[in-house]
Order: C-alpha cells, then structure tokens, then sequence
C-alpha cells in the first residue's frame, strides 16, 4: 500500500509540474526559431527600438492607473491615460507575439479573469483594455498589481533575449 501511494503522489507531483514543463519546451522550441531564422540587423534593431518606445509608454501607463487607483478618476489623469492607451492600441500590436511568450501562467482567480470590459485579453490589453479610468476601476478585479508583475517580467525577458541576439 506504501508502494502505491509513493506512486499516486509521484503522479501528482508530475502531472502538477506538467504545464511548466510544456511551458519551458516552447519557449525552447521558440528561441530555436528565432536562433535559426535569418535575422537581419536592421530588423534586430528596429525591435530594439519597438521595445524602447513600447516600454517607456508602458510605463506611463503604470504610472496613470496606480495613481488612479489611489486618487480615483481625475481629470488630468484621464488625458494621460487616453493618449496612452491610444497609443498603445495603435503600437501594441507590433509587440504583442514576441512579448506574450514571455508571461508567466496565471494561477488561482486571475487566470479566469481576463474576460474583460466585453472581450478576451492578454495581461498587457488588460491594462489599457477599459475606454476610461473609471471604467477600469470600476471593473478592476483586484489582480491589477499582478498583471503589472507579469508583464513587466515579461518586457524584462524580452529585452535579454533581445540583448543576446547578434547585432
């Protein structure tokens, strides 16, 4: 019977493990790509400078909902936060497959909660998903310091493996 519950708990443990494990073979799998495509460097250059200008916006975006968060909707916040999220709903794309490889898996209530203002959205779209900052706080499910986390981890991972590229 011991044998048995060794093996029951050493399934557990595995199967447990398994979506990091998926997790870490496709990130593998993809940095084998990019590795083996022939980038040339302008292009490596171009999504050094895409990240640079993405980052410093996103940052501005952070910056407008926690101080938002803490003295609610004010006017001068709301005109930040529209020419930020403008701008990230026109940029956003060019980043979005190669940043969203690096997010790490949600867990517990954040990983159901990203149905969002009406529509699906990734970590980084739900920062900017709400037409306005009331309408982000009012939605807001209290996992906004998480996403912040998981994305900037995620622009933090890019950028390495931008910076371990050949130029």
């Amino acid at each position: 019977m011991n044998g048995a519950r060794q093996r029951a708990s050493g399934l557990v443990r595995t199967f447990t493990r398994l979506p990091l494990r998926v997790r870490a073979a496709r990130l593998d799998v993809a940095r084998r790509n990019e590795a083996k495509a022939d980038v040339a460097p302008r292009a490596l250059a171009e999504r050094r400078e895409d990240l640079l200008a993405f980052y410093g916006r996103y940052e501005d975006l952070i910056e407008v909902l926690c101080d938002a968060s803490q003295y609610g909707p004010e006017a001068k916040l709301e005109v930040r936060y529209q020419d930020t999220r403008g701008w990230m709903l026109k940029h956003y794309s060019t980043l979005r497959v190669s940043v969203l490889r690096y997010i790490e898996p949600a867990d517990g209530p954040e990983a159901s909660a990203l149905q969002l203002h009406g529509r699906s959205a990734d970590p980084f779209e739900s920062l900017f998903a709400a037409s306005n900052l009331e309408e982000f706080l009012r939605e807001d499910d209290g996992n906004m310091i998480s996403r912040i986390m998981r994305t900037r981890t995620a622009l933090s991972l890019y950028s390495d493996h931008l910076r371990q590229q050949v130029s």
